[in-house]
């Protein structure tokens, strides 16, 4: 038996977020492969950190996740979409296979019940098991993770002894908000890792490993470190050059950390 923890960074796409509120029911984000040692892993708990808009505070809203393993239909390739990020759950498309058939689990999100109190004063942390705390309408709010096994497909890993499964979520609440104020300043060129951004802090609003994109879905690429608070310096040149007073954006602003016995 052993004990680690799988850092997931799925994507919700900047000109999504760009467009303002995620709103109940919909997609908050599509599937995000990982991989785990092969022979399964039992979920004991999970960190989600949650980012604030703009650095600031933030109260999280619900959400719930759903775990599957890579399509039946095709073992190297993700679930058949759940739909576009901030749009309606879409139905499996013609001739494919049903993203349903490759579930392992769920499990909800309740922000409410997780988060700290607003202490940490740039974003939150929500930790998972809290056991079952209360019962409505013979519904468990809360339920303990570890009755969740993932378990891959054979051969679906990236390299040999990993099997490759997926996360997915579905906003359970309105209002996922992180329209940003950060803004490219000036003419950025792809011949340089540097990224000067304004009206806002970078200092408070980024961090090292954070994948930026502008409003347009254009890739900035993944932030080295921040030397100031308008100075970003990218682990490579520019991706694209974007332009002047675009808006900048964090893609990966929820983090699961999976914590997992195997």
């Amino acid at each position: 038996m052993a004990y680690f923890t799988q850092t997931v960074k799925p994507v919700i796409t900047a000109s999504k977020q760009h467009a303002g509120n995620i709103s109940d029911t919909h997609v908050l984000f599509d599937w995000h492969g990982f991989d785990i040692p092969k022979g399964g892993a039992r979920i004991i708990g999970m960190t989600v950190i949650y980012r604030g808009k703009d650095g600031a505070d933030v109260t999280p809203k619900d959400f719930e996740l759903f775990f599957a393993r890579s399509s039946s239909g095709s073992p190297t390739s993700a679930p058949a979409t759940l739909g576009p990020v901030a749009g309606t759950v879409q139905p499996p498309a013609a001739g494919s296979q049903p993203w349903f058939n490759d579930i392992l689990g769920t499990i909800n999100i309740d922000a409410s019940l997780m988060t700290n109190d607003g202490d940490l004063v740039h974003a939150n942390v929500l930790s998972y098991p809290e056991g079952i705390v209360a019962i409505t309408d013979n519904k468990a709010l809360h339920t303990y993770p570890g009755n969740i096994v993932l378990h891959g497909q054979p051969e679906s890993g990236t390299n040999v002894g990993y099997d490759k499964v997926y996360v997915a979520a579905i906003s359970k609440e309105s209002h996922h908000n992180w329209e940003a104020a950060m803004t490219v300043d000036g003419t950025m060129v792809t011949t340089s890792p540097n990224l000067t951004v304004a009206d806002i802090s970078a200092l408070i609003n980024c961090a090292s490993g954070d994948v930026l994109h502008d409003e347009d879905d254009n890739v900035l690429g993944t932030i080295k470190r921040v030397d100031s608070a308008t100075a970003i310096v990218m682990e490579s040149n520019l991706a694209s050059a974007s332009a002047n007073d675009k808006k900048v954006y964090n893609v990966n602003p929820i983090v699961l950390q999976l914590h997992l016995e195997n």
